[in-house]
Order: structure tokens, then C-alpha cells, then sequence
């Protein structure tokens, strides 16, 4: 029997937004890739990134920035700022705890529901390299078991890009610097690279 998960996500013609942070918001980033990809099925992909977004400011952008451009499917990579306001140098903000953001995850896919989207895709955060991974060590453990029940909730696509991050970076033991990352937060090409090929295999969409 095929589950709703081994069926392939997104058919020919449909539109896909990908909403996220600055690491979903860069013209060139993973969000291009896998329009490239999907080019040859016709599937239209719309980056609504936008740098420093956490789940509060997705919500009250929702309506604008997705909502209003009748995607067919949306997928989610939130979090990364979610995790670390409230610490160190972002001491001043509030905190949007992991409960918080698994509820905000559940209220985004709800809301788009609500207007007859039917299929999101989640990617949790990933990890931090260098000197952030020196500065806030693994911030982010509880966020991507949030994610996940929220995919689970909702019925979602998990991306679990997290993984395919920690699995690369085993391949290089000894490694200390930067890898999959500019500057510990930020993807290079090859990070872009590893999201898009997971949200693809996620997908089963190439």
C-alpha cells in the first residue's frame, strides 16, 4: 500500500513557496535549485525568505508574502532564529521558547489550510560551525524535535536536512572550520546544495 508520504509531493504546473530566514531568502541559495530542478515539470517556485524572520514575524506575514500567492504546496525552514533570540548578543529580544515555535509552525500550516492549501514541507534547524558553534554550542536539539511534531501534527513533508548537515560533516573528522556554512549560520553553496537535495528527496520530487 503507498502512503500519503511515498506518493511525489508536487504534480506539474503546481506552485510551490518556500518561506524561511536569510538562509531561504538568498536569490542563488537552495530555493533556486530547486526551481532549476523542478523546471522540467513546470512547477512554479516562489522564495519568500527573509533575512532574520522567526515564526512570530512569519505569521504576520502570512497573508501577504504566502497566502496571497495561491501556492499549491509551502515548505517551512524556520527556527534558526527562533533558537538563539534571547541569548548572548540577541539577549534584549524575547525568547520564543520550542513549544512556541511547534505551536507558531502548527498555526502557519493551519492558517494556509484554512485558505485551501494542502501540502507543507518542514525542514528543522540545523547547526551551528565555528565560532557560533564556540559562542552557543547545539541551541537548536529542542527546536528540531518541535519540527517534527509539528510535521506529525499536521501531516507534513519533514525535510530532515539536519541530518544529511550532521551525516556530512562525520565524512570529515578532524574538520574545525566552517563546512557547510559562510560564517557558522549563513549556508555556502555546498549547504544550499545539501537542503535542496534533501527537500528533493523529501519530496520525491527528482
Amino acid at each position: 500500500m503507498i502512503t500519503l508520504h511515498e506518493k511525489p509531493w508536487l504534480k506539474r504546473n503546481e506552485t510551490l513557496v518556500c518561506v524561511g530566514d536569510s538562509l531561504t531568502a538568498p536569490k542563488d541559495g537552495y530555493v533556486a535549485l530547486l526551481a532549476k530542478a523542478l523546471k522540467p515539470l513546470k512547477i512554479r517556485v516562489i522564495n519568500a525568505g527573509l533575512g532574520g524572520d522567526k515564526t512570530p514575524q512569519t505569521l504576520s506575514r502570512l497573508r501577504q508574502d504566502v497566502i496571497a500567492r495561491k501556492p499549491d504546496a509551502v515548505s517551512i525552514f524556520l527556527g534558526t532564529n527562533d533558537g538563539v533570540i534571547g541569548r548572548g548578543r540577541w539577549a534584549d529580544e524575547p525568547r520564543v521558547s520550542p513549544e512556541a515555535y511547534r505551536c507558531n509552525l502548527v498555526w502557519i500550516m493551519y492558517l494556509c489550510r484554512q485558505k485551501g492549501i494542502r501540502k507543507f514541507s518542514i525542514t528543522p534547524p540545523m547547526f551551528y560551525e565555528g565560532g557560533l558553534w564556540t559562542d552557543f554550542g547545539e541551541p537548536f536539539s529542542l527546536y528540531r524535535i518541535a519540527a517534527r511534531e509539528a510535521a506529525d501534527e499536521m501531516g507534513a513533508r519533514l525535510v530532515p536536512a539536519d541530518v544529511a548537515f550532521q551525516q556530512e560533516w562525520q565524512k570529515h573528522p578532524g574538520h574545525t572550520g566552517l563546512l557547510l556554512t559562510d560564517d557558522g549560520a549563513h549556508l555556502n553553496a555546498a549547504g544550499h546544495r545539501l537542503v535542496a537535495e534533501a527537500s528533493l528527496r523529501a519530496g520525491r520530487m527528482a
